[in-house]
């Protein structure tokens, strides 16, 4: 309770140099997500289909890792697209699991 006290405190202190933003991060939709999977459909995630992943990945019920075959050199490129458009979008994306495997 203590550290929230002094975070309230410390922003109140300095409200006067806090420049709110006013620009909404957009969240991409599952079929923007879908377009850049293998589309497959292995079921290696757990889901039944790629496009079922793409609505779990956006709900950020799953994360991106659990999707196999996107991590084998062919889908590299998507990949690539894939890992900066959540991120853009504020997803917590773990880059450096993503850097070491299959890339």
């Amino acid at each position: 309770m203590e550290e929230l006290k002094q975070v309230v405190n410390e922003t109140y202190e300095n409200k006067d140099h806090i420049k709110p933003t006013y620009t909404s991060k957009s969240v991409p939709r599952p079929t923007d997500i879908f377009k850049l999977l293998p589309g497959t459909n292995c079921k290696k995630c757990g889901e039944l289909t790629c496009l079922a992943f793409a609505v779990k990945l956006v709900g950020q019920e799953m994360e991106i890792t659990k999707c196999d075959p996107l991590f084998s050199e062919k889908y590299q490129g998507k990949r690539n697209v894939l890992i900066e458009l959540p991120h853009a979008a504020g997803y917590e994306i773990p880059i450096e699991f993503l850097d070491s495997k299959g890339g």
